[in-house]
């Protein structure tokens, strides 16, 4: 039973159309119904193209089409962009305009060999050269992530490089681009990429043969349109010609790959520019309840590149729960969750886990292997697995007097990869020298000290160190005590930040080895020899490579990026601090603004793949009394602002009520918003709320009141949160409690008469201006007058600054 929605999606034949289509929305159940409507109608299936993301999406559209049409009807063709592209290719091959090649894609092992050469070739100095042979995977996977970027669009290397604002370090990759497609045209190989990028690059070349290839099809149906790219919207167009109708479907707020050439653009206006059409929404989800449905409304709404269509819960979708949790520093609040939902009947495998990051996963995969709790990674590598990881263990070893059990070649490489790990800086035939010096002679880690004229002064203090605290690591009996000084005394983690190829890789890298040694320190036998056998118990529970696939009833670990287009009744978003929801580390490749929107879109598609239950778990969220001091603390000790955006208690009190169809609302003295009220009327629901305020009423100079601070006054406000200045002391509260634990009690007759001259200020005076509203002012010189306002400092002339006093320092 289709909705009216849909119904006037299935009954479109005229012109181009364009359907937003909300998660959840049974976009490929309309679609069908279309595609059935159409057919029957009497169009050709051999003038339809019907065009899906990916493979798996490829399957499932053919299969339900297929059941759909009980055979009555010829069906059209159902490709990827990937798979009509390399169609074209071989063609245009056959034809003399691209030439001969093999169409098998090259493989893993063949692509890093040569792309690696690329690499090699294209370093201009050997130092650099020599960093790609120790950093081989790092360099591989950016490298490979840039041609990949570079064959989504018909812009030079050089242009991609730069509008995507790649460090300078990585400037190589053009070269090595270059030098890749010199080989790959001469050995008539393709990548998966090459599918579409070759045929194009002839298309662009030769403008009569797009003309020839175009108008031999009467309609094009584009599933997922939000994740099109530059060179796919070209060959739609081009094949389409003036002939063909564009029916896509697609939702800007999903629009997450943009690493890969996506933007919401395409969704939101390119299609539009090019294409006259008719616009039509289905916003009714039956994945999900009220609940997640006006949480993740009210999030997606801070958005400004996006469709102004309002997710709404259908009649029959079931009634999910929103649970925002404490995540405690041992973690083990996400184990409980597990445990807790799996005695209520729930099987391990109708969960998953969905990180912003593949470090954020390493803590989550260590407390469920600890709890015993079955566990698969879908897209990545076991924390155990990990190079830093395995370094650990291999300190680990050392501590507890194992290190030596082993056979002299596992030795021998072991302490090689320990000491590569630890940034030395030193060539790698060298470090095999002092490998096999403290190996042969007996004198233990001690032979590290020994001189050798290849070094360099910095190269032999590094060696130095390091040797001492191996030395000293070897006496150790304490886990996690071992390991941090270990850390601490060669610096490890900074040097690790600032010698990775990009801040993201560091960021990762470091943050995996964090939470490792975190989760020692967590354990209450401290005994190396205790923690070598909880580590190896560990690994024998998540289960040999081989066995894993064979895990039917596992909780998934899987990353935000990795969920799109899947769902699970329960889905748990870890680690929601500040730092990690929007993320803060790596290259930023877009303006901030441009960065946040892509964060929100990420967040909201990860909460829209649960179906019963979404846990959401944050640090902070019980610091009601705030941090001392009126610092804001470390970002990730805060609560996501996200969470706030979500204005979870709102949608949980609405959600709850339209569940139980309980009105009036028990919860009726919550201040409503435009989200909430323009959710409730399209239910057809006439129940009033007063609009409240949009939380403006916490400003700069506003007193408040705290039940154990008392009253004070509010002196600073950023993106996260404010500081009051209490009695006796200043104190930080994240914009997430805010309203929670404080009171307003000054909203009226605060403004002072108004000041003529910026003299009669002093530092710390709270004003407010005509253009950028209230502020503090931070210093005053001879000359400006500096202020702080909620958008940021600004500086003014003193003898030209007009503003009005709110409160006096005093």
């Amino acid at each position: 039973m289709l909705t009216d929605e849909q119904i006037l999606v299935t009954r479109h034949t005229r012109g181009h159309a364009r359907v937003t289509a909300v998660a959840g929305a049974g976009k490929t159940t309309t679609m069908v119904q279309y595609l059935l409507e159409q057919l029957r109608a009497g169009m050709d299936p051999r003038l339809v193209r019907v065009v899906m993301f990916n493979k798996a999406a490829q399957e499932d559209f053919s299969r339900k089409l297929l059941l759909a049409s009980a055979s009555s009807v010829s069906l059209p063709p159902v490709r990827t962009f990937h798979a009509m592209g390399r169609n074209l290719a071989i063609a245009l091959a056959k034809e003399g305009h691209l030439a001969p090649f093999d169409p098998a894609p090259l493989s893993e092992a063949q692509l890093r060999i040569e792309m690696l050469r690329a690499l090699q070739i294209s370093a201009g100095t050997s130092a650099q050269r020599a960093a790609i042979a120790d950093e081989q995977q790092q360099w591989l996977d950016a490298f490979a992530g840039f041609v990949d970027l570079a064959k989504s669009n018909l812009q030079t290397p050089e242009t991609t490089f730069f509008a995507a604002a790649y460090p300078d370090q990585y400037q190589l990759f053009i070269e090595a681009f270059a030098r890749f497609e010199q080989w790959r045209k001469a050995a008539a190989r393709v990548t998966f990429a090459d599918y579409l990028y070759d045929p194009c690059c002839a298309l662009l070349a030769d403008p009569k043969l797009g003309e020839f290839l175009a108008n031999r099809v009467d309609l094009f149906v584009v599933d997922e349109f939000q994740d099109i790219n530059d060179i796919q919207f070209f060959l739609l167009k081009t094949l389409a010609g003036d002939r063909a109708r564009l029916q896509v479907v697609g939702d800007a707020d999903q629009c997450i790959y943009e690493f890969r050439g996506a933007r919401p653009d395409y969704m939101l206006k390119h299609f539009g520019d090019s294409y006259p059409h008719s616009s039509y929404q289905m916003s009714r989800t039956f994945r999900y309840g009220h609940q997640l449905a006006l949480a993740a409304a009210h999030l997606i709404a801070n958005n400004q590149r996006r469709e102004p269509v309002l997710c709404i819960s259908a009649d029959t979708a079931p009634a999910t729960k929103i649970e925002l949790c404490l995540q405690t520093d041992d973690g083990d609040t996400l184990a409980e969750v597990c445990l807790s939902e799996h005695a209520n009947g729930r099987p391990f495998k109708d969960m998953v886990f969905l990180c912003r990051t593949w470090a954020q996963a390493a803590p989550v995969e260590l407390v469920l292997l600890q709890r015993g709790i079955p566990n698969r990674i879908s897209g990545g590598s076991r924390v155990l697995e990990r190079q830093e990881i395995k370094v650990l263990l291999i300190l680990l070893r050392i501590m507890a007097g194992r290190f030596y059990e082993q056979n002299p070649a596992d030795c021998e490489q072991q302490l090689f990869d320990c000491l590569r790990f630890c940034e030395l800086k030193i060539k790698h035939d060298v470090l095999r020298r002092y490998v096999q010096k403290a190996l042969r002679d007996g004198q233990g880690f001690s032979a590290l000290n020994l001189s050798d004229d290849d070094l360099s002064i910095y190269q032999e203090q590094r060696l130095q160190r390091l040797a001492a605290a191996l030395v000293k690591l070897e006496r150790s009996s304490s886990a996690s005590v071992g390991l941090n000084e270990f850390l601490a005394r060669l610096d490890l983690l900074k040097l690790i930040r600032d010698n990775a190829l990009s801040k993201e890789e560091g960021e990762n890298r470091a943050a995996t080895i964090s939470a490792f040694v975190s989760f020692i320190t967590m354990q209450t036998d401290q005994a190396p020899v205790a923690i070598v056998n909880l580590i190896q118990g560990m690994g024998m529970a998540g289960g040999a490579p081989s066995d894993r696939d064979a895990l039917v009833d596992a909780v998934t670990i899987t990353t935000m990026h990795r969920s799109k287009g899947l769902e699970w009744p329960v889905v748990i978003l870890p680690g929601l601090s500040a730092h990690y929801m929007p993320y803060q580390a790596g290259n930023r490749r877009r303006p901030d603004a441009d960065q946040q929107e892509s964060e929100r879109r990420l967040m909201y598609v990860a909460m829209t793949r649960a179906i019963d239950a979404l846990y959401l778990f944050a640090p902070g969220i019980d610091c009601r009394n705030g941090w001392l001091g009126g610092l804001r603390p470390e970002l990730n000790l805060l609560p996501s602002p996200f969470l706030q955006e979500m204005n979870i208690p709102l949608a949980k009190a609405i959600g709850a009520a339209l569940d139980t169809r309980e009105t009036p609302f028990a919860a009726s003295s919550l201040e409503n918003t435009a989200i909430g009220a323009a959710y409730l009327e399209a239910l057809g629901l006439g129940i009033k709320f007063t609009l409240g305020a949009s939380g403006a009423k916490f400003d700069y100079g506003v007193c408040v009141r705290h039940s154990e601070h008392g009253d004070g006054r509010i002196t600073a406000i950023d993106e996260h949160g404010l500081t009051a200045h209490f009695a006796n002391q200043q104190v930080y509260f994240s914009s997430l409690l805010v309203e929670h634990v404080l009171q307003v009690i000054d909203t009226t007759n605060e403004i002072g008469p108004e000041i003529e001259n910026a003299a009669e200020f002093t530092s710390g005076d709270v004003l407010a201006h005509s253009k950028f509203g209230r502020g503090v002012v931070s210093s005053i010189d001879a000359r400006f007058i500096h202020v702080q306002f909620r958008e940021g400092a600004k500086t003014f002339r003193r003898d030209l600054f007009r503003a009005t006093r709110v409160s006096s320092r005093s």
